[in-house]
C-alpha cells in the first residue's frame, strides 16, 4: 500500500519506532506531548495491517473529529457512539462486517454493548488502541468501563496487539495503564515533554475576573480559558458575553449540537475565546491558539499540561497563565471526596493518590524555581532552566 498517498510527510524517528513495534505485534505505550502527532502512529499501521484497528476514545467530539479528518484523506473509518440513531448504527455495523473499514472508533462503554460485541466478534482486530490513555484513571469514580477493558478481550476470545497513547503520564500512570489494559511487557517510548515555546506564569489573586479582563484587553489573540467546574464556566461566559467579547462555551452538559457549533465556530475564528472544562480539547487540532488561561487550579500536573498544551500547536510562542486563589483548594478537595467506589480499601488508595497529585499542583503554584524544569522533573525528565520562558526565571535573571 502506498502510505504516502495518505500521509505525505516525514515521520519523526520515535513515530517510526512506534509504528514498527505495533506492526510487529508488540504491545507499546507511547508518551508523546500534545501536538506531536500521536494519531499517525496507529493510523499508518491500520492501513498496513489486514484486520481492523479498534480505537478507544474517551470523548465523542474527539472520535468524530478524527474520523472526519481520516475521511477527508480517503481513509475508510467510522465511529459508533450514543449520538447516532439505531439506523445509522446498523448501517455502520454493516460496513464493519463488509470488510472495507480500517479504523473503528468507540468508547470503552461500547465494548460492553451486546450488538457491538456480536458484530466485532465476526471480524479480526489486529490493533487495539487506547487513545488519551491517561483517562483510564477516570475509571476511578465515574467511568467504570475504562477499568474493564480486559473483559472485552475475554469476550472476543483473544487479545490483539495494544497501543496506549498519552501526552501526560509519569511512572505511576504508566504502571496503571499497563495493568488496566492487561498489556504484555509493553515497550515504552517517551519523547521530551517540555513545550519550550510556551511561557508559564502563575498569578495569585483574590480577583481573578479583574486579572483575566486586564489580560484579555492587552492580548488580542485567540485563546482558551479553562475552568474546573461547569458553574464557573457558565458564569464567566455570561460575564464576558455581556462585556461584548466574542466568546463561546463548551462543557460536558451541553447538547451535542451546541458543542459541535461552539467547536466549529471557534476553529473557524468566529469566536476569539472559548471558556471550557476538561471536556474540550483532547485530540482537537486547532492551530493558532496563542494563550491558555487556567482560571481555576487543575487537579494535577497532567491536567495542567494537557490544557496548556493546546496552545501553540504550530510551534510558535504562546502563553499559559494559571490564576490561583486559595478557594480553588476547597473545590478540588470536594471533587476528591466525591469519588465513589464499592471497594472501601481501593477508594482510600484512590483518594490518597489524588491528594498526592493535587499537592504537586500546589507545589507548582508556590515554587520559585523554573516552571519548565518543575514540569519536566514531574515526568522524570531533566532540562536546563528556561531562563526567559517562565515568570520565575524571568524575575530571577532580570535581577
Amino acid at each position: 500500500m502506498d502510505i504516502k498517498k495518505y500521509f505525505n510527510f516525514e515521520l519523526k524517528p520515535i513515530q517510526n519506532k512506534i509504528i514498527k513495534t505495533v506492526i510487529n505485534a508488540t504491545d507499546c505505550i507511547a508518551l508523546l506531548p500534545t501536538g506531536y502527532g500521536k494519531s499517525v502512529t496507529f493510523q499508518i499501521p491500520a492501513l498496513i495491517l489486514s484486520g481492523i484497528t479498534l480505537v478507544i476514545s474517551p470523548l465523542i467530539a474527539l472520535m468524530e473529529d478524527q474520523v472526519r479528518n481520516l475521511k477527508r484523506k480517503g481513509i475508510k473509518a467510522l465511529c459508533i457512539n450514543s449520538n447516532q440513531d439505531d439506523e445509522l448504527q446498523a448501517y455502520n455495523y454493516n460496513l464493519i462486517l463488509g470488510g472495507s473499514i480500517k479504523l473503528v472508533y468507540v468508547s470503552a462503554e461500547r465494548l460492553q454493548n451486546k450488538t457491538f460485541l456480536r458484530v466485532i466478534s465476526k471480524v479480526k482486530i489486529d490493533l487495539f488502541v487506547c487513545d488519551e490513555a491517561h483517562t483510564l484513571s477516570w475509571s476511578e469514580g465515574f467511568r467504570a468501563a475504562l477499568g474493564e477493558i480486559p473483559l472485552f478481550f475475554e469476550r472476543i476470545g483473544y487479545q490483539p496487539t495494544i497501543l496506549a497513547l498519552t501526552a501526560t503520564a509519569n511512572g505511576d500512570m504508566v504502571s496503571k495503564i499497563t495493568s488496566l489494559l492487561s498489556m504484555k511487557n509493553p515497550i515504552i517510548y517517551t519523547a521530551l515533554f517540555d513545550k519550550s515555546n510556551i511561557y508559564y506564569r502563575v498569578i495569585k489573586t483574590s480577583n481573578k475576573l479583574k486579572v483575566l479582563l486586564d489580560y484579555l484587553k492587552k492580548n488580542n489573540s485567540k485563546g482558551l480559558i479553562y475552568c474546573l467546574t461547569i458553574k464557573t464556566c457558565e458564569l464567566l461566559y455570561s460575564e464576558l458575553k455581556k462585556l461584548g467579547f466574542r466568546v463561546g462555551l463548551y462543557h460536558g452538559m451541553l447538547q451535542a449540537d451546541v458543542k459541535v457549533k461552539m467547536q466549529t465556530d471557534y476553529a473557524n475564528d468566529k469566536l476569539k475565546y472559548l471558556i471550557c472544562t476538561n471536556a474540550f480539547g483532547m485530540g482537537i487540532d486547532i492551530a493558532g491558539i496563542r494563550f491558555v488561561v487556567v482560571y481555576e487550579i487543575c487537579q494535577s500536573i497532567e491536567d495542567f499540561v494537557q490544557q496548556t498544551g493546546r496552545a501553540s500547536r504550530d510551534g510558535l510562542y504562546a502563553e499559559a497563565i494559571l490564576l490561583f486563589n486559595k478557594t480553588d483548594i476547597n473545590t478540588n478537595h470536594y471533587f476528591i471526596e466525591s469519588i465513589k467506589d464499592k471497594n472501601d480499601k481501593k477508594l482510600g488508595q484512590i483518594k490518597k493518590q489524588r491528594y498526592q497529585k493535587f499537592n504537586k499542583m500546589l507545589d507548582f503554584c508556590f515554587t520559585k524555581k523554573c516552571l519548565h524544569q518543575f514540569i519536566s522533573k514531574y515526568f522524570n525528565q531533566q532540562i536546563a532552566e528556561c531562563r526567559c520562558m517562565c515568570y520565575n526565571c524571568q524575575k530571577k535573571y532580570k535581577n
